[in-house]
């Protein structure tokens, strides 16, 4: 298999466990047999399009043609999104991966119980 096919295969594993799926789950939400994931994600088949377009929705992803050119601003793209996490008790964003890491608060809040205080 090419490496490219092999890339595919490991990310496709990748997305389902950051997902918290399992090979059942993932082939029950993309109608492909959990069998046929096994091998593509063990890079035992070549990927069918079809295959990879129901793989890729199931798992929120978009499969999109990137300029080679722009391949490394993508990838620094998706580097940044998986360190940047958003508290949905304090809406803080807070980003990783950068010394020190960095916490950027919302500049108001709105108080829940503020309502209850005019109504």
């Amino acid at each position: 298999m090419s490496v490219q096919v092999e890339h595919i295969g490991k990310a496709i594993k990748e997305a389902r466990e950051t997902k918290g799926l399992s090979q059942r789950a993932l082939a029950k939400s993309s109608g492909i047999p959990q069998s046929h994931i096994s091998k593509i994600e063990s890079v035992g088949v070549d990927l069918t399009l079809s295959s990879l377009l129901a793989l890729t929705r199931a798992l929120d992803l978009e499969p999109v043609l990137v300029p080679r050119k722009l391949i490394p601003a993508v990838k620094s793209l998706i580097r940044t999104s998986k360190s940047v996490t958003i508290s949905p008790e304090t809406a803080e964003l807070e980003i990783t991966g950068h010394a020190p890491a960095v916490t950027v608060r919302p500049a108001y809040t709105l108080d829940e119980e503020e309502g209850d205080d005019h109504g």
